[in-house]
């Protein structure tokens, strides 16, 4: 069942269905903990081989075009420079963001396996087969809640915008293979981070308590730690959102309706805020109206999922009845 019935103190009174795969094995800390420090290893070596051979590459072309060495390429490719950058040059930052985080989750989903002697789909979803009709709910969901929410942040800083798809100097063709390439790329990344938190630590994180409010907030703040930015105000944007879309992936039971929200959210940034840089971030002051623009989001997002769950039921219910006159509705 994808209904969330909890109990006066907050936690669950059924596992939801998304977490019926959850036993012993998960609920084992010495597994866990060896698992923690296996996936940990495993991933940062996964990220580095495929980041190592895109960095190969982009000093390849950079060699190749500017007329300079392998090694300067690698430099050039490690620290471009911000200033009038093509749009295509960013496919560097786009390949690694999406190949190396897939290959992280790729080896985490992986030792899952393994550990929890289980298949790989019973981390990412209830379904027989991955549903592509969620992913693209979830990613008109997400372009609806966060373009609101652009704009909303946009009224409130009264900052002008500089999209990158709209960078002035720029070709059709450039614009449109940039605009191809962080579609792609930033999926790729948004998937790997919702098999990751949304599925596997999701899923373990349940097995040690049926606190709802609890597990949301630990796969909140666990996200959000792991992108390592000191800004206070993205750790806790991050974190909102990470509880949001555990929440949403319990009640779709999977991770594709976050997947498809989460490359909404992705794809806006990288083509209408900034470009995908691994410029090192510093922390700034707390800005109190993008945290409460960011929990609106969240909450649009969430309510926008329980109305289409809700209305589904409901449709179930009325087939169900329609077979069977005797069926009853769930509150009947």
């Amino acid at each position: 069942m994808t209904q969330l019935i909890l109990d006066r103190a907050g936690c669950l009174r059924e596992p939801a269905e998304f977490l019926a795969p959850v036993g012993a094995r998960e609920r084992s800390l010495p597994r866990l903990v060896g698992f923690l420090a296996a996936g940990v290893a495993a991933a940062l070596a996964a990220a580095l081989v495929v980041g190592l051979a895109i960095v190969v590459l982009a000093a390849l072309q950079i060699a190749r075009t500017r007329g300079v060495g392998v090694l300067q390429g690698i430099d050039l490719a490690l620290n471009p420079g911000a200033a009038h950058r093509p749009l295509l040059s960013y496919w560097f930052e786009l390949a690694v963001a999406g190949l190396a985080t897939y290959a992280a989750a790729l080896a985490i989903l992986g030792l899952a396996m393994r550990f929890y002697r289980r298949p790989a789909a019973s981390f990412l979803t209830i379904a027989p087969r991955f549903r592509w009709r969620l992913v693209a709910t979830g990613f008109l969901i997400g372009l609806a809640a966060v373009g609101a929410a652009l704009i909303a942040q946009l009224l409130v800083a009264h900052e002008p915008l500089k999209p990158p798809l709209l960078q002035p100097g720029e070709a059709l063709p450039a614009r449109l293979g940039y605009l191809g390439l962080a579609a792609a790329c930033l999926y790729l990344a948004a998937l790997a981070e919702e098999i990751v938190f949304r599925g596997v630590l999701l899923q373990l994180g349940a097995a040690f308590t049926r606190n709802l409010p609890l597990l949301l907030a630990v796969n909140g703040v666990i996200f959000s730690l792991a992108h390592f930015d000191p800004d206070p105000s993205s750790f806790a944007i991050r974190a909102l959102m990470g509880a949001g879309w555990a929440w949403i992936a319990l009640r779709t039971g999977g991770v594709e309706t976050t997947a498809g929200v989460h490359l909404a959210n992705n794809l806006i940034v990288g083509l209408f805020v900034m470009p995908i840089s691994f410029a090192p971030k510093a922390a700034e002051n707390v800005d109190l109206a993008a945290v409460l623009i960011e929990f609106a989001t969240v909450l649009v997002c969430v309510g926008a999922v329980e109305v289409l769950v809700r209305r589904r039921d409901r449709a179930a219910v009325a087939r169900l009845a329609a077979l069977d006159p005797a069926t009853e509705s769930p509150g009947g």
